[in-house]
C-alpha cells in the first residue's frame, strides 16, 4: 500500500513542487517509508512508499525512465517471472527489480496497451512529456482505489479523493444521486459508472484506463472476464483439487511481505482457509513468508458470535498460537469521524469499535499486510446456477439441492424457493420481474431505510438498470460477473482498502484473485455446491489441510445483537450528531421526522435492519461535517495532523 497522486497543468503552467506535496501529505499515512515527488515541466507525480514487498526495499518513486516518463505505482504484480520474460525481449530490467520498475518497462514495451500485462492489486499514474498524456490505470478487479478530477485547465489524480479536494480549484460538492443509491440500496445491482459521492470526482473503473490528453480525457477498458470459458473435468473430485491449486496460489502471492502477514480469522470456513492455506506455504521455498499470524476477535461463551472452538481446532491442526482479542468493544463511537474522513463517503462499520481494535492490534503485531476471508460467501454460495439446472430440465435436482441448504443453514426451506422462483421470473421475464418490483416498492411505502429522508432525496435514487445478457453464458458465470462488476462490489473495496489505510495496513482479498475468480465462472455452478452442501468446493478441497470441525461446519456466526447493542449503547452519540446538524440543514432529512429517528427500536435479536438504518444516518451526517460544513478546511488540517502523527 502507498498513495500516490499526480498535477497536469493542461495550460502549460508549471506545476510547484510545493503544492503536490501538499496534496500528497493528506495522504501520508498510506506510506511513511520513502516520500518523493517528481516534476517535469508542467506536471508532477508524488508518492508516499510503503516498502511491502521484498522487491521494494529499495525502491525510488515516482519512478523516471531514461526518456522522462514518470510512473507512481501503488500495488502488489503477481506472475513477475512472466511479465520479466515478456519483456527480455524489448528492454533491460532485472527480474528482482520492483513492481513499479517492470510496470514502467511494460509501459515502454507495449504502450497503451501495459495495464493488460499486468496482473495483481494496483493502481498507477504515469505521465509521459514526449506524447503529453497522463494515463492511469487500476486493476482488474478493482482493489486498489485511484480517483481523479478533469477540468479545462487541470488533470489531477490520487489515491484518496481528501487529495484532490485539498486543491483549491476543487470544491467538495456532493453527488446526491451517488449518495442516495448507496443509502437506499447500497448500490446492488448496479453496473459500476465511475461516480463517487463527490460531484466532478470520478473513480477509475476496475480493468480500466483513463488516457488525458490537451484534447480530452477518455476510459477504455483494457482486460474484463470471459463469461463464456467452460472449464470442465472428467472426475468430480478433480474440481476440489483444481480449487485448492488456484486459492492456494492466491493466498500466497498476497502473502509476498518483507515483514509478517496476519490473517483476520474467525473459525469460519473462509477465513480458517486462508489461513491454513498461509500456514502450509513451506517455510523453505525461494520468497517464502515466515508464518502467518492470525488474529481473532473472541466473544463470551455461549454468545451467537462465539466461534472459540474453531480456533483451538484450527491452533491444534496447524501448531500455530492464535492472537486473541477478548470480548472486544461494541459499538461504533472509537474516533468514527477519523472512520469517515478515511472512508470520504457515509460508510460507517456497525461494529467499528472491535474492527478498529483489531486493525490496531494488527499493526502493533508489527504485521504490514491483512488477509481477510472477505468474499468467499459471494464466490461460493451463489445460487444462480439452479436456473441453469431448471433450464436444462434437471428440476429434481434443483430441488434437492435447495431442500439441501436448510439442512447446513439456519434459513427456513421456504427462503430458497422464493429465491429459485423470482431468479426463473428474472431470467424468462425481466420485465415482468422489474414492474413486480416496483409494484412491491408502491404498495410497501417507505422502508426504515429511507423512512426520514425528504422526497426530494428519495427522487434522487436511480433505478436499477437492467443486467446486460451476455450471449453464451450461464447465469451462473453471469451472476459472479455481476457480482464483481458491481458498484457496491467497488466501493466496497475502497472502503476496505482506506480503512486499512488508516491502520498503516494493506488489507488483501484472496478470494477476489483475478484468476480464482474466472475459474470460478468457468466450472459448472453445481460444483461450487456440489449435493447441495454450501461451499462443498472449499470443503472438499481442504478435507485435510482444515480441521474436520470446520470442514462439517453447518453454522455460522451471527453479529446481529452485537451490531443492535451498540447501536443502542451510541443512540444518544448518534441522535445528538443528527439534531439540527447538516443532514437536516441541507434538507437530506426532514426534521419533523427527528421524532421519528429517536423512537427507532433496535433490539431486534432476529435482524440489525433498524440498527444499520440509524448508523448510515449518522455516517451521513459525520461525511457532510467532514468534507462539505463550514468546517471542512479546519477539519482537513485537523486530519493533516492525525496522518503525521499516526
Amino acid at each position: 500500500m502507498s498513495g500516490i497522486v499526480g498535477i497536469w497543468h493542461l495550460d502549460g503552467r508549471p506545476a510547484d513542487r510545493r503544492e503536490i506535496a501538499r496534496l500528497l501529505a493528506t495522504i501520508r499515512h498510506r506510506g511513511r517509508d520513502a516520500e518523493a515527488v517528481r516534476v517535469i515541466g508542467a506536471a508532477a507525480l508524488g508518492c508516499c512508499l510503503a516498502r511491502t514487498t521484498p522487491e521494494s526495499v529499495c525502491e525510488i518513486q515516482p519512478a523516471v525512465a531514461a526518456d522522462g516518463t514518470m510512473l507512481a505505482f501503488d500495488g502488489r504484480l503477481d506472475d513477475r517471472d512472466e511479465l520479466s520474460t515478456a519483456l527480455a525481449s524489448h528492454v533491460t530490467v532485472s527480474r528482482e527489480a520492483p513492481d513499479s520498475t517492470l510496470a514502467l518497462a511494460a509501459y515502454r514495451a507495449f504502450g497503451d496497451d501495459f495495464p493488460a500485462r499486468l496482473a495483481g492489486d494496483f493502481a498507477l499514474g504515469l505521465f509521459d512529456p514526449r506524447r503529453r498524456r497522463m494515463i492511469l490505470a487500476r486493476d482488474a478487479v478493482g482493489v486498489r482505489p485511484l480517483y481523479y478530477v478533469a477540468a479545462e485547465r487541470l488533470f489531477l489524480f490520487a489515491s484518496e479523493i481528501k487529495a484532490i479536494v485539498a486543491h483549491p480549484a476543487v470544491e467538495a460538492c456532493p453527488d446526491d444521486g451517488a449518495l442516495a443509491d448507496f443509502l437506499f440500496t447500497r448500490c446492488v445491482g448496479r453496473e459500476p459508472t465511475g461516480r463517487t459521492f463527490f460531484e466532478d470526482v470520478a473513480s477509475v473503473l476496475p480493468a480500466h484506463a483513463v488516457i488525458a490528453e490537451p484534447r480530452g480525457v477518455r476510459r477504455m477498458r483494457y482486460w474484463d472476464f470471459d463469461v463464456t470459458r467452460r472449464l470442465t473435468f472428467a472426475c468430480e473430485n478433480e474440481y476440489a483439487e483444481a480449487f485448492k491449486q488456484y486459492f492456494d496460489r492466491a493466498v500466497r502471492r498476497r502473502l509476498r511481505s518483507v515483514r509478517p502477514a496476519a490473517v483476520s480469522l474467525s473459525g469460519g470456513l473462509d477465513s480458517s482457509a486462508v489461513f491454513c492455506a498461509a500456514h502450509a506455504w513451506p517455510r523453505g521455498e525461494r520468497n517464502g513468508p515466515v508464518a502467518p499470524i492470525g488474529v481473532s476477535l473472541t466473544f463470551p461463551d455461549g454468545d451467537p458470535s462465539d466461534e472459540k472452538q474453531y480456533l483451538a481446532a484450527i491452533e491444534r491442526a496447524c501448531g500455530a498460537a492464535i492472537v486473541r482479542l477478548h470480548d472486544p468493544p461494541i459499538g461504533l463511537a472509537d474516533r468514527c469521524q477519523d472512520a469517515i474522513w478515511h472512508a470520504e463517503g457515509p460508510w460507517l462499520d456497525g461494529q467499528w469499535n472491535a474492527t478498529h481494535a483489531q486493525m490496531s492490534a494488527v499493526r502493533d503485531l508489527g504485521a504490514s499486510v491483512l488477509l481477510t476471508g472477505h468474499w468467499g460467501d459471494q464466490f461460493l454460495f451463489d445460487d444462480a446456477y439452479l436456473v441453469d439446472l431448471c433450464r436444462s430440465g434437471r428440476w429434481q435436482t434443483a430441488l434437492r439441492h435447495v431442500t439441501t441448504y436448510s439442512r447446513w443453514m439456519d434459513v427456513p426451506e421456504a427462503h430458497f424457493k422464493r429465491r429459485l422462483a423470482v431468479a426463473l421470473l428474472k431470467y424468462h421475464a425481466p420485465d415482468v420481474a422489474a414492474a413486480c418490483r416496483r409494484v412491491r416498492d408502491a404498495v410497501g411505502g417507505r422502508s426504515s431505510a429511507r423512512a426520514w429522508y425528504s422526497d426530494a432525496f428519495v427522487r434522487r435514487e436511480r433505478p436499477p438498470g437492467r443486467q446486460r445478457r451476455r450471449t453464451g453464458s450461464t447465469a451462473h458465470a453471469r451472476s459472479l460477473y455481476g457480482e464483481i462488476r458491481s458498484q457496491y462490489a467497488v466501493s466496497s473495496m475502497e472502503w476496505n482498502n482506506k480503512i486499512a489505510a488508516m491502520h498503516g495496513l494493506d488489507i488483501a482479498f484472496p478470494f477476489l484473485d483475478r484468476d480464482l475468480v474466472g475459474f470460478l465462472m468457468a466450472i459448472p455452478g453445481e460444483m461450487h455446491t456440489r449435493g447441495g452442501v454450501p461451499k462443498a468446493l472449499l470443503r472438499d478441497g481442504y478435507r485435510g489441510v482444515m480441521p474436520d470441525d470446520i470442514v462439517h461446519r453447518a453454522s455460522k456466526a451471527d453479529f446481529s445483537d452485537r451490531i443492535n447493542a451498540g447501536a443502542a449503547i451510541d443512540r444518544g452519540l448518534v441522535l445528538d450528531g443528527i439534531r439540527n446538524g447538516l443532514s437536516i440543514e441541507r434538507r437530506y432529512v426532514r426534521r419533523e421526522a427527528f421524532d421519528v429517528i429517536a423512537a427507532l427500536p433496535v433490539d431486534d435479536a432476529s435482524s440489525a435492519v433498524n440498527a444499520w438504518a440509524l448508523i448510515d444516518l449518522f455516517a451521513l451526517e459525520l461525511w457532510l461535517r467532514e468534507f462539505v460544513g463550514p468546517d471542512r478546511r479546519s477539519q482537513q488540517e485537523r486530519m493533516l495532523e492525525h496522518a503525521q502523527a499516526i
